[in-house]
């Protein structure tokens, strides 16, 4: 088994990268470098040059990776004075194979101009600190930026345009698991307002270097070390993750729900997500996590002294699922849960963070949507994604052995894994009682023989009724197949550049600043509407054809808005021909019965599971009203999403 691990990644950087000599100073023309690993694999490097000008510096910065096939590059410079305060910064290229920048900050004394794109920005310091920052890259700037905050106080607050406010505080020295705090240099940092999430920072503290950063590429997990010390941070990185799982049930611990234990719902419309009519005027009882009873309120008798909550005019509907997430950080818990997601499938990040934070979630130390996991496994190569490879069938087989044991319920599949390597994965999970998911990379037919129960990103060829399209679904259909197409994620990443996405997503003016930037810098397609929405409406009403034809049809986000794009994922199928109940059911129900949870959860009915969604509009009548959560019941805790919003750093409607 070839596998790339956190804490593991860079162990081949010594034969490809000559070592920085260990507290190596910066001096003028010495280029120092960064190596850089996504989802716990190496694939590129930054390199940074200091020049002299002046009484100043400049520093320079080429950071370069290939992710996929694709080439990442960006170009950097940052001039200081002979103070060492921030003159200009540039950075123009990708930070992700999707999203770009191209901004330009300069002070004058104590006002600072900001170009974000097409965006112009002033700035009045009137004496506040102040740092000019990006994004998570360059690696560069973010040393220099914690390197401000060391030499100027520690100062609570950082403005650091165009990024936003930055905050640093203090997280520990070194610590091995048995807690003793080694002898060492190296200390971590937290850093919020770069990205969306907190990042963690290592840093010598002998020379105010950064040795190690984690941090996030379009919400996947991202690695930046510097070049010979590998050995000092790598052991640590994983602190990072146990971090942020900590700082999430601090987070709970002060997030009180409104109701827990016993109490009754009662009054809404309650949409139970079976084929039976809504129950109008219902009582929904829980007790103990669990729906104790569920009918209209002449007929279930509410046992005196329970508490009792006035749900009048509203509808509730079962916790929804989002079946294709990558569940990367922590951040994402109390979105989803605000916008009534309670279950999460994660298809691919780094499994030494979502195996404790799934555990965390489990117990009940985090609050967060119920979080399902599948294993992403890739072959080895230059194109490879993932920190687990597969080479030979025996290694194929050890990797799916392994994700059983660390609770997995399913094997995602990548692009690279040769068909005799798949073969044995897929019979290896079947007799583990597992299910393969994943992409298609020799095509659909081939995917199905190969032993896949579910198809990522997968829909229909149109048009209906034609050869193509009959023989695909009497394959999926004679293999109980399950599409997971991520339609809404389709729409935002290759809408057309003149459709802005709060023209489908409203939802995307509330976001923290640092999301509203990076997905405002997805830059759409070049095409014209008119042919773009045909294509959309053509693959929209195949979906429905699969599901006219027995196909199991489950909505997915992948990297999309958090809180947002499931939503909008059902509207999409609504307007390719599902009905609102329809759509409804394809994220409660029948992705219960893909993941063989439904007698478990799925629809509100007695003895399930009490993961509910409370909206203040009737999404039967309108299907946009799903974006209208007032409050959530997860595992029979009840919250209000404005809590929960306000929590994530949302602005509330």
């Amino acid at each position: 088994m070839t596998k790339r691990l956190v804490v593991a990644f860079a162990v081949v950087v010594a034969s490809t990268i000559g070592p920085l000599s260990v507290g190596a100073q910066r001096g003028a023309g010495v280029t120092d470098r960064f190596v850089l690993s996504f989802l716990g694999h190496q694939i590129g490097e930054e390199l940074v040059t200091e020049t002299k000008v002046g009484p100043g510096r400049k520093i320079a910065s080429a950071f370069s990776f290939t992710d996929r096939g694709t080439k990442v590059e960006l170009a950097s410079t940052l001039e200081l004075d002979g103070d060492g305060l921030p003159i200009r910064f540039t950075s123009k290229g990708k930070t992700y194979r999707l999203f770009s920048t191209d901004v330009d900050v300069v002070r004058v004394g104590d006002r600072i101009t900001v170009r974000d794109g097409a965006k112009q920005e002033t700035i009045e310091l009137k004496g506040r600190p102040f740092f000019p920052v990006d994004n998570y890259a360059p690696i560069a700037i973010q040393e220099q930026l914690i390197q401000f905050w060391l030499s100027h106080g520690r100062p609570k607050e950082i403005v650091a345009p165009p990024a936003g406010v930055v905050r640093i505080a203090f997280r520990g020295g070194r610590v091995k698991s048995d807690g003793k705090t080694l002898t060492s240099s190296i200390e971590r940092f937290a850093v919020d307002g770069v990205v969306w999430g907190t990042e963690g920072a290592f840093v010598d503290m002998l020379t105010k270097r950064l040795v190690g950063l984690t941090t996030w590429a379009g919400n996947l997990p991202f690695e930046a070390v510097a070049a010979g010390r590998e050995s000092a941070v790598l052991s640590d990185i994983r602190e990072s993750a146990i971090d942020r799982i900590a700082e999430l049930a601090t987070l709970t611990k002060t997030t009180t729900p409104v109701r827990v234990g016993t109490f009754a719902l009662v009054g809404a419309r309650v949409v139970q997500g079976t084929d039976e009519p809504p129950i109008d005027d219902a009582v929904v009882l829980i007790k103990a996590g669990r729906i104790e009873n569920v009918g209209t309120r002449a007929v279930v008798k509410i046992p005196a002294g329970t508490p009792v909550v006035d749900v009048k005019g509203k509808t509730i509907t079962a916790g929804l699922w989002d079946m294709h997430a990558h569940a990367s950080q922590t951040d994402w818990a109390f979105p989803y849960l605000a916008g009534g997601v309670t279950t999460v499938r994660d298809m691919g990040g780094e499994n030494e963070f979502l195996v404790p934070f799934r555990n965390a979630i489990n117990t009940g130390r985090v609050l967060a949507p119920r979080l399902l996991l599948a294993g992403l496994v890739d072959g080895p190569g230059p194109g490879a994604f993932g920190h687990l490879w597969a080479a030979t069938p025996e290694e194929g087989r050890a990797v799916v052995r392994q994700l059983k044991k660390d609770g997995f319920e399913e094997v995602k599949i990548y692009t690279q894994l040769t068909a005799d390597v798949l073969n044995a994965m897929a019979a290896e999970a079947h007799a583990l009682g597992m299910m393969v998911t994943g992409h298609t990379p020799r095509g659909a037919k081939e995917a199905v023989e190969n032993g896949y129960d579910q198809i990522a990103h997968g829909t229909l060829p149109g048009p209906a009724g034609s050869p193509a399209t009959n023989e695909l679904i009497a394959l999926y259909t004679a293999h109980n197949e399950a599409l997971d197409p991520t339609s809404s994620w389709g729409e935002l990443s290759g809408r057309p550049s003149s459709i802005p996405i709060e023209a489908f997503i409203p939802g995307v003016l509330r976001l923290p600043r640092t999301l509203t930037r990076q997905f405002a810098s997805l830059p759409g397609g070049n095409g014209d509407v008119g042919p773009y929405e045909a294509r959309q409406a053509t693959s929209l009403g195949m979906l429905n054809e699969a599901r006219k034809a027995g196909i199991a049809v489950v909505p997915g986000t992948d990297k999309g808005i958090p809180g947002f794009s499931l939503q909008r994922e059902l509207e999409l199928y609504v307007k390719g021909g599902m009905t609102p109940l329809q759509a409804i059911q394809a994220a409660t129900i029948v992705s219960a019965r893909v993941m063989k949870l439904d007698k478990d959860t799925g629809t509100i009915e007695v003895g399930k599971r009490a993961d509910l969604v409370i909206l203040d509009a009737d999404p039967l009548a309108l299907i946009t009203n799903i974006r209208t959560a007032s409050a959530v019941v997860t595992a029979g805790k009840m919250y209000t999403s404005a809590t929960l919003w306000k929590a994530a750093g949302y602005k509330i409607q």
